[in-house]
């Protein structure tokens, strides 16, 4: 049992350690491009994208044909369709190419939030909020790209983002085997009730922090002069989320759960701290925007 634990932490810490580094590193994958840029003309680099997704899906499909069996390309008929459509929608909504090398790495990035949940995710729902994770953190590079100078703030990309989340999710979910349907985690949801009113009112806040942040972006001006009411809620927000986060961990995680009356699943927790981090996140970007004189693009 002590080796099974210790193993559990260590996978653990390997891969949510992962998920850190590929995020802080999806921002800087420019460099990349530019060398790319240097050796090959544009139009040869914009290809790049479609040849790593195109081996990524030919790998994965022949690899769950030929290894057990259990799994034939038939399986992925969906997936290999949905793809296409993804691909030839993405081709027509954002016609420069050097966008698409979102696609493969959402998809790989929802593939690291997928193991990294599987740890402690027991139950349904699993692929659900690796879609929304995947997708939110797509609005965390964005964000941080704003903050760079000659890098920019794109809605678009954020929906690219999102659609490499999709293609993740279906990918993961054709590749392992379904669990039984167990949805009794959302009662823990529902029974912390002020939790989930802070945590849905951060939700909104993300969206309202994403148009405000695009308004500030091609309007410096366009507030009106309701900074103040925002950066009040942003701290609000900000100040909530994080005693949240600080009574989830010692009501639930630190203290001994043979002495806890109202035990929360390990599922209720990854959802909670999970969302709560990543609103914070975005709502700590947006007020670091207000405060300081950073040139937001």
């Amino acid at each position: 049992v002590i080796d099974t634990f210790s193993r559990k932490k260590y996978h653990r810490f390997i891969l949510w350690t992962s998920v850190i580094t590929f995020v802080l590193a999806l921002p800087h994958a420019i460099i990349l491009y530019r060398a790319a840029t240097d050796l090959l003309s544009k139009n040869n680099v914009g290809r790049i994208p479609l040849v790593i997704f195109l081996f990524f899906l030919v790998s994965i499909v022949s690899y769950a044909q030929y290894s057990n069996g259990l799994r034939t390309a038939k399986r992925f008929i969906p997936l290999i369709i949905l793809s296409f459509v993804i691909w030839i929608s993405v081709s027509i909504f954002e016609p420069n190419s050097n966008k698409y090398i979102h696609i493969p790495e959402y998809m790989f990035l929802s593939g690291l939030l997928f193991l990294a949940l599987a740890v402690d995710y027991e139950g349904s729902g699993i692929f659900f909020l690796v879609f929304i994770l995947t997708s939110l953190l797509g609005v965390v590079d964005e964000m941080q790209q704003g903050l760079y100078p000659d890098r920019y703030y794109g809605w678009k990309d954020m929906v690219i983002n999102s659609a490499g989340a999709l293609l993740g999710v279906i990918m993961i979910k054709t590749l392992t085997i379904q669990p039984t349907r167990d949805w009794m985690w959302v009662r823990d949801i529902v029974r912390q009730k002020l939790l989930s009113v802070v945590l849905f009112s951060g939700l909104g806040g993300t969206l309202f922090t994403g148009i405000m942040l695009w308004a500030i972006k091609v309007d410096a001006g366009i507030l009106g002069g309701q900074e103040n009411g925002i950066l009040a809620w942003n701290i609000l927000y900000g100040s909530a989320a994080t005693i949240a986060i600080i009574y989830l961990l010692k009501r639930f995680v630190f203290l001994q759960r043979s002495i806890i009356s109202e035990p929360l699943s390990n599922t209720s927790l990854l959802w909670f701290i999970s969302l709560f981090c990543l609103t914070i996140i975005i709502h700590g970007v947006s007020t670091l925007t207000l405060v300081t004189d950073l040139n937001f693009s």
